[in-house]
């Protein structure tokens, strides 16, 4: 004896607010964690930062010095702080991940990939605004709060779009 099992149709509607519900969850979830494990991950993942952009530099002649989250060059420093290390984009790329349905090795593989784009594109943020405070003062402000924030939003939105593309049946 067989059973007819009814396959349900795919609801864009519901699978609309379940992405949506999940990825405030997980938003509220990885940001209340990032919170919390601020001075084991956050504060370190700051010094680090300038330490690479301070090897990076040398690299390419610049004399530069890092102590803590600051980094100095010739007439013009920086300190990267909270806002300035990409914790908090990885952590909404992940969010966005884990909210769309994929296997649980897809959303690791998709997870760690994309917080290597998104260090990798952080660091040549922080290297360009170094080179522009350092070159073009007056153009530091602006690029820093408006052109690299609206950049970095969409290499978040790109990486999650290519992340789906390729887990995406028929992707």
């Amino acid at each position: 004896m067989s059973q007819n099992v009814k396959k349900s149709k795919p609801d864009p509607q519901r699978d609309g607010i379940r992405f949506c519900v999940l990825f405030a969850l997980f938003t509220v979830l990885i940001f209340a964690a990032l919170y919390v494990a601020e001075k084991r991950l956050v504060v370190p993942l700051n010094r680090h930062l300038a330490w690479m952009a301070e090897k990076c530099l040398w690299l390419v002649g610049v004399p530069a010095s890092s102590t803590g989250p600051v980094v100095s060059m010739a007439s013009f420093a920086v300190e990267i702080k909270n806002n300035c290390n990409a914790i908090y984009e990885i952590g909404l790329y992940a969010a966005a991940v884990w909210a769309y349905p994929a296997s649980v090795r897809d959303h690791l593989r998709g997870t760690v990939m994309g917080a290597v784009v998104l260090y990798g594109v952080n660091l040549l943020r922080i290297l360009t605004l170094l080179a522009l405070g350092l070159l073009a003062p007056a153009w530091f402000g602006p690029t820093h709060l408006y052109a690299w924030q609206l950049i970095f939003l969409l290499v978040v939105a790109v990486c999650w779009l290519g992340w789906i593309a390729r887990v995406r049946p028929g992707g």
